[in-house]
């Protein structure tokens, strides 16, 4: 009988290690970045150069976390979401792809307006169409490239060629869209188009043109009343396997730190 309390008394004291282990968070990684851990983000292409650099930080401000990105579409990023790709952050080139992410319940709480973006036009350094001023983008025997529909870099150029045609007459937009020569997956790919002289122009983000391209392209304005500024959101996802790394990720990009490095790489504050 002694025997059989003995076993007993000593399962009983294992169990109560085993339980004190767990209650300690000894097998999670999750707990802010301070037991490791991976974060996904999921962001816009243009985003790429800026997440980049604060991908760094985090790592810093987390030891033991490693920060996992994908960069294309906003309209791609949005699908592969929706088909389940697992990720715990979204960041979004356009406020429509955020907005049906909310109204499908794919995103915890509420997206936050983080950063703004403007159009430029992108000529090649010795600029062979001779585009000096944003009307010339319509001149016969432009090789004009674009993203691909749905692509809110994209949008934002289809829009700004509407706002045209009500200022230049009807017909600018159509006089431009016919020299369209190749449709590309995303802005970033679009501008390299422009940046390898495959094309003579492209429609980009100001925040394209990053310094690793700057003496091989030239940046034509488009006139302010024409333009379009885009406005990014983003959001921690619902089904985030690092909830904790998500909301401090969006805390990161939302703090001073995070726009002092949006600021560096281009992107206007969204407030």
């Amino acid at each position: 009988m002694g025997s059989i309390r003995s076993r007993f008394v000593a399962l009983a004291g294992g169990l109560s290690v085993l339980l004190l282990l767990a209650s300690c968070g000894g097998g999670s990684s999750g707990g802010g970045g301070q037991s490791g851990g991976t974060l996904t983000v999921l962001a816009a292409s243009s985003l790429a150069d800026a997440f980049g650099e604060l991908a760094k930080i985090f790592e810093e401000q987390n030891p033991g976390v490693m920060v996992k990105q994908s960069f294309e579409s906003s309209s791609t990023l949005l699908t592969q979401i929706q088909q389940g790709a697992p990720a715990d952050v979204f960041a979004s080139a356009s406020e429509e792809e955020m907005d049906t992410a909310a109204q499908d319940g794919l995103v915890q709480g509420e997206p936050r307006l983080f950063v703004k973006n403007r159009e430029v036009v992108m000529v090649p350094a010795d600029n062979p169409a001779g585009i000096e001023r944003f009307r010339d983008v319509a001149e016969p025997g432009v090789r004009l490239v674009l993203a691909e529909e749905g692509v809110p870099a994209a949008d934002y150029a289809i829009e700004i060629l509407g706002k045209a045609d009500e200022e230049y007459g009807s017909g600018f937009k159509r006089d431009v869209l016919s020299s369209v020569v190749s449709r590309e997956a995303d802005v970033r790919a679009s501008v390299n188009r422009v940046v390898v002289g495959d094309a003579d122009a492209t429609f980009g983000y100001a925040s394209d043109h990053t310094p690793d391209i700057r003496n091989r392209v030239e940046v034509i304005p488009i006139p302010p009343d024409l333009n379009i500024i885009a406005t990014y959101p983003i959001a921690a996802l619902k089904d985030a396997k690092e909830p904790d790394l998500a909301q401090a990720w969006v805390d990161l990009v939302t703090s001073k730190e995070g726009q002092r490095v949006l600021d560096k790489w281009g992107f206007e504050p969204a407030a």
